[in-house]
């Protein structure tokens, strides 16, 4: 049922609805001004991991084939900005993305949820120890 049901709209939901309540989905309510244009933007699958310092995005197939973006405020981050503000080498990136791939193999049973921003539907990770782990990834990187 799966192509049909996307075609006709049928399709069962895969994860409950984000609670607007609960502190992910207040923190993407108070975003929605710049996750709604990126979300519209990006043609694949997209996880975000709404946290207290940044609101992280995995885009793609994690773990192998996945991109990671990140909004803190209203400025958008990615491996090239952080590269570039860190001077860090290839070799380092590709470090990073293998910590970041493991970091989503190791939550891959936290609680996800279906939320719809910008007209489409994503997942949001609730997880606080997902978002420590990002963070210390991306954040605390030389």
């Amino acid at each position: 049922m799966g192509f049909l049901g996307k075609l006709f709209g049928t399709d069962k939901p895969k994860y409950p609805p984000l609670d607007p309540a609960s502190p992910g989905g207040v923190r993407m309510a108070k975003s929605a001004a710049v996750l709604e244009p990126f979300a519209k933007k990006v043609q694949g699958k997209i996880e975000f991991i709404p946290g207290e310092r940044a609101i992280y995005a995995y885009i793609g197939a994690p773990p192998e084939t996945f991109g990671v973006v990140w909004f803190e405020g209203a400025e958008e981050h990615n491996f090239k900005t952080l590269m570039k503000a860190k001077k860090l080498t290839d070799r380092q990136m590709k470090t990073i993305s293998g910590h970041l791939g493991e970091a989503w193999s190791k939550h891959k049973d936290e609680p996800r949820f279906e939320h719809v921003i910008g007209g489409k539907t994503v997942v949001v990770i609730g997880s606080a120890a997902m978002e420590a782990d990002l963070q210390k990834i991306i954040h605390e990187t030389d």
